[in-house]
């Protein structure tokens, strides 16, 4: 069963990470500018982070097995589509539905490698799925790149259709039908369909005002106004679910302290780690000059150490409690962001090289134990809905990642005199332009750091122990 799970989720992630390396092609391809190629992912991450929760339901309903073979098999459907396209509404049509079926993985491999693993081994279990998510990753960006070269853009996604219908063909030989005991007493006709149209429509919008603030300015009538229709419906849709016999995200679990810290410490982790993803690329590029190639090599030891220690973690974790696990990846963690803080032009690239293997890390150790703790809390009837949830965290995370030290750069750099601008290379020559983003950038690492101690401090709340995971789930 986890060999099945881990195929299918290797699959999804490699898209991921290899769309980003041929984005630059398609858009050459095509004839596009920068701005508009960013929709080949803005896309895709759409349609799964609205989807997520409700493609966790469903598989909590129907059984997880079922939405992961549907899932894979519109993601195979959708990759052999997008390869075909003859224009750019074809591709971002077909990166949607891949979107559509993606969703019904990522929403289900938690869940599904979970119950492969006791409860006490549930550590154990969120640590080799992590490892699999690192390694595709890296082996996205690899893969992406050697079959680029070799065959052009549009045999990427043929290579992930076949490898789709092979992951869909092992996971229905290989993955158990669901247990009775872990699907929920309800049916797709009542389904909280409203819940699903609610919770899909805040999170479609909230992201897309989030991607156009920085563009058009966060002090624009049509963000605010946004913003405050999103909130609306987040509203609508949190007294909907507490009116509803069935509803979409039973709120109930959020009263398990474990579950909503452990979902809050998730969430931050993930924001804090967005930081180092958005800003040391432009440090490295463009600031001090490093081949993009040589800049990608940095990123290895980090996605190692998720391979690595992830299961080391998780173990760990099984056998002394969550609390102390994570407590540490964040104190490693909150060391790499000062690291980043002291950076100047003229620090040595060793310096970045130990704060991200630092970085990595501190997120191997903590996310095992976190992922573990949030499982726990919310038992195994609930295993999809959490899993897509756990998801829907990281994307979350991501999001704001991105938003917030992109807007204290702008802000940052604009106050010393400087457009937030280092795309010409002929400006890149003044020195004062990039002792800015160097300042802008030290100024975002320390609130990351203030984010990483605050995740570590929660943590050491969600004190559950393996005895107390099997007390719950008795």
């Amino acid at each position: 069963m986890f060999f099945a799970a881990s195929l299918g989720t290797f699959i999804v992630v490699i898209d991921q990470s290899a769309t980003s390396i041929v984005t630059p092609t398609i858009a050459e391809h095509f004839k596009i500018d920068i701005p508009t190629s960013q929709w080949i992912t803005l896309v895709y991450i759409l349609s799964v982070t609205a989807l997520m929760m409700p493609a966790g339901v469903i598989a909590d309903t129907i059984g997880r097995k079922k939405v992961w073979i549907f899932g894979l098999l519109i993601f195979s459907l959708a990759s052999l589509i997008t390869s075909m396209a003859t224009n750019l509404f074809f591709v971002l049509m077909g990166k949607i539905s891949m979107g559509i079926g993606a969703a019904g993985v990522q929403a289900n491999g938690v869940a599904i490698v979970g119950e492969v693993f006791p409860d006490s081994e549930r550590g154990k279990a969120m640590g080799l799925h992590m490892s699999v998510v690192g390694v595709g990753a890296v082996g996205g960006q690899l893969v992406g790149g050697i079959i680029e070269s070799l065959f052009g853009w549009r045999a990427i996604y043929v290579f992930m259709f076949g490898f789709g219908l092979l992951a869909m063909f092992v996971a229905s030989f290989l993955l158990k039908k669901d247990q009775e005991s872990n699907v929920r007493e309800s049916t797709l006709a009542n389904l909280d369909w409203l819940g699903t149209i609610l919770s899909a429509a805040f999170l479609s919008l909230f992201i897309l005002t989030i991607n156009f603030a920085n563009k058009i300015g966060w002090s624009s009538i049509y963000i605010i106004s946004s913003f405050i229709i999103s909130i609306a419906i987040f509203i609508i849709f949190i007294a909907w679910e507490n009116f509803y016999s069935n509803p979409m995200l039973p709120l109930q679990i959020f009263k398990r302290k474990m579950f909503s810290l452990g979902s809050l410490a998730r969430g931050l982790c993930f924001t804090a780690s967005s930081f180092s993803n958005l800003l040391l690329p432009f440090y490295l590029i463009s600031v001090i000059g490093m081949p993009t190639n040589e800049a990608a090599m940095l990123l290895i030891p980090r996605a190692a150490c998720l391979v690595i220690f992830g299961p080391i973690s998780g173990k760990i974790a099984d056998k002394i409690g969550t609390s102390i696990p994570a407590f540490i990846g964040m104190l490693m963690s909150t060391i790499a962001m000062a690291i980043y803080f002291s950076v100047t032009l003229e620090s040595h690239i060793i310096v970045i090289i130990i704060a991200s293997t630092l970085e990595g890390l501190g997120i191997a150790i903590f996310m095992a134990p976190n992922s573990s703790a949030i499982m726990g809390s919310a038992g195994r009837i609930y295993y999809g809905i959490v899993s897509a949830f756990l998801n829907l965290t990281r994307n979350a995370g991501h999001i704001f990642g991105i938003a917030l030290p992109a807007l204290i750069v702008a802000s940052t750099m604009s106050s010393l005199g400087y457009d937030p601008d280092l795309s010409d290379i002929e400006k890149l020559k003044d020195i004062g332009l990039r002792q800015a983003y160097v300042t802008a950038m030290n100024k975002a690492f320390f609130i990351a750091m203030i984010i990483t101690i605050c995740t570590g401090a929660l943590s050491l709340f969600v004190k559950q122990s393996n005895a107390i995971t099997q007390t719950e789930n008795s």
